[in-house]
């Protein structure tokens, strides 16, 4: 969850100052970043598309 803040604010403050706040590794975060997703993020993201088309279709 942490990585993924500092992802989502990168544009607006310096990711070094961000890990030093969040206690985590800036070599930690870029390798996170480098990471293909995890087969569970890849199934959500699969089961998500399905729902949002059955929703639409209802």
């Amino acid at each position: 969850m942490k990585y993924r803040r500092i992802d989502e604010l990168r544009q607006q403050y310096p990711v070094a100052a961000m890990c030093r706040v969040l206690d985590v590794s800036e070599s930690g975060y870029h390798a996170w970043r480098k990471r293909p997703p995890s087969p569970r993020a890849q199934e959500n993201t699969r089961l998500e598309v399905e729902i949002k088309a059955a929703h639409e279709r209802t």
